[in-house]
């Protein structure tokens, strides 16, 4: 029980160093600013459709103006295209059978749109587990740290822990402030709106936003964890604050770029970068065909452990003398 008692200290010191410094907060109103920069924007956007033909109108011409394109330039459409084409056009005879228009905003389009956000919070966390350790070597004060009873595993996983307790916080407040975003603009009348999509069978079916919005979380969360993750064991591995924030932030905005330049090689997949998005599977677009969700979970499992165990090597085995 002491031991816990010991982590949950040493857990509320690390809290503690994260908020009362000016950085974090400023982190934070980057937040929530982007959040009402979107919501706002959409807003705009929703206003501006108002004033435009009836919205029947403008679903009617879409299917027509497809239905044309398959019919007149069958020979010059691919498979792919045309499928998803056939299903718009169900999807907008859906929306005019039931009277749903698919322009109009609810509370549910603004918590979706925070839950694309996500990146951005995946990149203000990884500043903050960038700096973790390695400003303690900036600061000094690693000695102060190391010289009580805990061992350094205990005081990494405590910084480990307090990291990801900062990035909840940061998932939690974006959908609570998006969710109020979107009850202020839009109200509650859309709370109840359903999720319309095309289904295996190629038949419209009605879902749950709730859900969809979790999932869509869920799978953010999944490369939230991946990169934090990475983020500290650079972070462990570096006595520059400045330089582990530079190649954490580096690695993570050029990885796509890079998957996408070399996804014709087939050892692309066996790279963290290829397998972060597990969306890719549930939209159907893998980054290679040969690629399954469970091989991905199983590359990003190993990595997740790899990076761990360099983390816990470069700061159990540092000397701190110098």
């Amino acid at each position: 029980m002491s031991r816990l008692s010991d982590f949950g200290m040493l857990v509320r010191n690390e809290n503690t160093k994260i908020y009362r410094r000016t950085r974090t907060w400023v982190l934070v109103g980057i937040l929530l600013a982007a959040l009402a920069f979107v919501a706002g924007l959409m807003k705009w956007e929703e206003q501006k459709r108002e004033g435009n033909a009836d919205w029947k109108q403008q679903v009617l011409l879409q299917n027509e103006q497809m239905k044309q394109t398959m019919s007149e330039k069958e020979s010059e459409v691919s498979p792919a295209t045309k499928s998803r084409m056939e299903q718009s056009v169900k999807l907008n005879e859906y929306y005019i059978e039931r009277d749903i228009n698919p322009y109009e905003n609810s509370l549910w389009t603004f918590v979706n749109i925070s839950s694309t956000l996500i990146v951005l919070v995946t990149l203000l966390t990884v500043v903050v587990a960038a700096d973790m350790v390695a400003a303690e070597f900036s600061w000094g004060t690693i000695k102060l740290l190391l010289v009580g009873p805990a061992s350094r595993t205990k005081v990494l996983l405590s910084k480990y822990a307090a990291t990801m307790l900062f990035a909840l916080f940061l998932l939690v407040l974006s959908f609570a402030v998006a969710f109020a975003l979107g009850a202020i603009l839009e109200g509650f009348d859309g709370l109840t709106r359903p999720l319309v999509t095309i289904g295996a069978d190629g038949n419209v079916h009605e879902g749950s936003m709730l859900l969809n919005v979790l999932q869509n979380y869920g799978f953010g969360v999944v490369e939230l964890v991946m990169y934090v993750t990475m983020a500290f064991m650079i972070s462990a591995s570096f006595r520059s604050s400045s330089m582990a924030i530079a190649f954490s932030l580096l690695f993570i905005l050029m990885g796509n770029t890079l998957v996408n330049l070399l996804s014709n090689y087939e050892w692309v997949k066996y790279l963290l970068f290829a397998n972060v998005n597990l969306s890719q599977y549930v939209n159907g677009t893998p980054l290679r065909p040969d690629m399954t969700l469970i091989f991905s979970i199983a590359v990003l499992a190993g990595y997740y452990l790899l990076f761990q165990l360099i983390a816990w090597l470069m700061f159990s085995k540092r000397d701190v003398a110098g």
